[in-house]
């Protein structure tokens, strides 16, 4: 599914199609436990976009796949637990449901007191707050990334 070239020497592939290989290799194996470190870096979009499909097909209940990665995009859909590192320290461990149960995600046009943080945008302000009303929002993992780093004070009590 990677479509990666049949009889070239791994030696003359580019590094993109090097990575699709390991990958690959990887999932095969039919491990019980993979770790796998940045992924998707020297994949093009194409390339993404597949390894977002092969992995979804990938997960079985009885299968842990543990991803470390800074490109948080590419691995939106996929995602069921949530760990972030700060320092040698976990930052925040949660589940998708747990994190937007508690956190909703939106954009906003004015800055309130209820806004945990904020980043500027052009339509206002993509905002992280508390989910006071259980409204339905997509978490935004790189706005998270960023509130933990900034906030972590306001977002402890909430989690813990």
């Amino acid at each position: 599914e990677f479509d990666i070239p049949v009889g070239q020497k791994l030696i003359n592939m580019s590094y993109g199609q090097k990575k699709k290989i390991i990958i690959a290799f990887g999932l095969a194996t039919n491990a019980k436990l993979i770790i796998m470190d940045e992924p998707t870096n020297g994949l093009d979009i194409p390339s993404k976009a597949q390894f977002r499909k092969i992995m979804a097909s990938a997960l079985t209940e009885d299968r842990c796949i543990i991803i470390s990665t800074h490109q948080v995009r590419d691995l939106d859909n996929l995602i069921d637990t949530v760990i972030m590192v700060d320092e040698n320290s976990i930052a925040l461990k949660a589940s998708v449901e747990e994190i937007t149960n508690k956190l909703c995600f939106k954009r906003v046009k004015e800055m309130d007191d209820t806004i945990i943080y904020a980043e500027p945008s052009m339509a206002g302000y993509n905002a992280v707050m508390p989910n006071f009303h259980q409204e339905d929002s997509k978490l935004d993992l790189e706005l998270l990334f960023n509130a933990v780093l900034a906030e972590k004070n306001k977002l402890k009590p909430i989690f813990n």
